[in-house]
């Protein structure tokens, strides 16, 4: 076997099982014709060799990166307008993956790392787009008239190292009504925050500040994050809010100071939207500075973790002021997830409704998926569901699509780790989605959630508390934080703290009364601690607000690993008269 440099091209078909299942006669004629008009003579033109062909992808085999990527380039631009009258059941989207290194020549077959990284990447793009590594950047840098996104270092599947990715953003690569998903959510970027100690032997500090900051917001993957060496070229600039968003391409700018003395350190962080130039958030932080690195990470945590509401709060207000036929999918989106914040049983329907319309949009937006399974979650652990054990198995179903579609979103790991824990009881596959989710989004409170609910089931609530206290500690004001309280109580009451468990228990009612998760929790604390008129009145007000309570209920949605904790907790319900003897 031989072997050679090469610039390796790998490329599919977006949502290729979609369309063959909507028209397959006609998908498999228009992707045929695709191949004679919009691939082929690119190819002979940049001098391309197909190497094999797998069903919807291509594998494609260059002397040169920079012919490879403008190959890459005239190949989307030809296939979006050929697709440009279609409808979105019907048109043709590419994804394509690019890097250059050594490769075996193995026959007419091609193998090695390298395939396998632009396979990786190719998974990464968006329909429509173009990934490329940083050692395909460094070939065409200066050689091509196309803008480079930075998306920073990947941890790609069975590659041993991380792979910096850059993203080519190409004019009209997906035709409008395609809208898709990246592409249309806001751009967000982090400037370097100013040393106002007046030493520049303190830069380090700040800007490692900073990079903390890019690098977390990069880890929730709602929205582009424009790459550090973007933004340090404003660097000691004066700082005009609606130029730099311009430039970028960027419609919220984070910007802020650290200033250090003795061994303490004042931090102030804002929010700002570029359109307007309005302060959506601000915050000022005051720390003792024992550890450098643990105070860079706590607050880049603590900003990202307040940002990213006001972000999806400013949103929805932008969504309600647009016409509603010019609502995109992500838009559609974000207005879901508001509705699920209002932990109703009507807030949740609309919300399912309006995601359907999403994805009607975009049936590939892996965001959108997350958040059906998220509804279809709460609906089936609140008793909201018609079928209990239906909606769970659906919200496991819609988490799988979610990470079919991106294999890092982090939402749609720990959804997929609660379907396991709910429908399948298991506890060690649930404790296994949900580290890889909490990986791959440390500061997200959610997963942090989920993860204290499998300690939680798993016969540990003990460690589940340290969580629930960190997602509290980290967001204050966290969206769902009624019932990560109401979890809070019931480890405390698996534990034998029945006076703790009450407490935490009437605090998530407080903060959100027609939680009924909270309520169950305090009718039992109330019951263990022999409260019986109270535990009487608790009970009475479930039962209204969820005339179905049962141990059916209870069976389906508490999925105790520990029988002697199960038994604990429905004696208590049966203690206060909620279920039969």
């Amino acid at each position: 076997m031989k072997r050679k440099l090469a610039a390796i091209v790998s490329a599919d078909v977006a949502g290729f099982s979609r369309l063959v299942g909507l028209d397959e006669a006609g998908t498999l004629a228009r992707l045929k014709e695709l191949h004679r008009a919009a691939i082929d003579p690119p190819l002979a033109q940049y001098g391309g060799r197909i190497v094999k062909t797998m069903g919807d992808g291509l594998l494609l085999d260059f002397g040169s990166a920079v012919d490879a990527v403008a190959c890459a380039v005239e190949i989307q631009r030809r296939v979006a307008a050929a697709g440009a009258d279609l409808g979105a059941d019907q048109r043709i989207a590419f994804r394509f993956g690019i890097h250059i290194g050594d490769i075996v020549i193995d026959g007419e077959d091609i193998l090695g790392d390298g395939v396998n990284i632009a396979a990786r990447l190719q998974a990464l793009a968006d329909p429509g787009g173009i990934c490329i590594s940083g050692a395909v950047m460094d070939e065409v840098r200066a050689r091509l008239p196309h803008r480079f996104v930075d998306e920073g270092e990947q941890v790609l599947k069975n590659i041993a190292r991380p792979v910096r990715m850059f993203r080519l953003a190409i004019e009209k690569a997906v035709p409008p009504a395609a809208s898709a998903a990246f592409t249309a959510r806001p751009a967000v970027a982090v400037l370097p925050f100013d040393n106002m100690s007046g030493d520049p032997a303190e830069d380090y500090f700040v800007d490692g500040l900073t990079e903390e900051i890019i690098a977390t917001l990069s880890y929730w993957r709602w929205f582009p994050v424009i790459a550090r060496n973007s933004t340090f070229v404003y660097k000691g600039r004066p700082k005009n809010a609606g130029q730099i968003g311009r430039e970028l391409g960027v419609a919220y700018l984070v910007e802020g100071s650290a200033r250090r003395g003795a061994n303490r350190v004042r931090i102030t962080a804002q929010l700002i939207e570029t359109a307007t130039g309005h302060h959506l958030w601000a915050e000022r932080f005051d720390r003792a500075i024992a550890d450098v690195f643990a105070v860079q990470e706590e607050i880049a945590e603590r900003v990202v973790v307040s940002i990213e509401p006001e972000i999806h709060r400013a949103e929805k207000q932008r969504a309600l002021r647009t016409r509603p036929e010019n609502l995109s999918a992500w838009d559609f989106a974000l207005k879901a997830l508001s509705l699920q914040e209002r932990m109703s049983r009507a807030g949740h329907r609309e919300a399912r409704e309006t995601l359907g319309r999403a994805l009607a949009l975009d049936p590939e937006l892996s965001f959108a998926w997350s958040l059906v399974s998220l509804c279809h979650y709460h609906e089936g652990i609140l008793g909201w569901a018609d079928d209990r054990a239906t909606a769970l198995l659906a919200s496991r179903d819609a988490a799988q699509r979610a990470i079919e579609l991106d294999e890092l979103d982090w939402l749609g790991h720990a959804l997929y780790g609660m379907g396991h824990l709910w429908t399948e009881r298991d506890h060690a596959a649930a404790l296994e989605s949900q580290e890889r989710a909490v990986s791959l989004n440390p500061s997200a409170p959610l997963g942090r959630y989920f993860l204290a609910c499998v300690h939680e089931f798993s016969g540990r609530p003990a460690e589940a508390l340290p969580h629930i206290d960190a997602l509290l500690r980290l967001d204050p004001r966290y969206r769902f934080g009624s019932l990560a309280i109401a979890d809070k109580a019931l480890c405390y009451f698996l534990m034998g703290d029945f006076a703790a468990a009450h407490a935490c228990a009437e605090k998530a009612v407080r903060l959100q009364p027609v939680n009924v998760r909270a309520r169950q929790r305090l009718v039992a604390a109330l019951s263990a601690l022999g409260r019986k008129d109270e535990a009487l009145a608790a009970a009475a007000e479930l039962r209204r607000l969820q005339p179905d309570f049962s141990l059916d209920y209870v069976e389906t949605t508490y999925p105790f690993q520990l029988s002697v904790e199960r038994e604990r907790f429905v004696a208590a319900l049966r203690g206060a008269g909620l279920l039969e003897p």
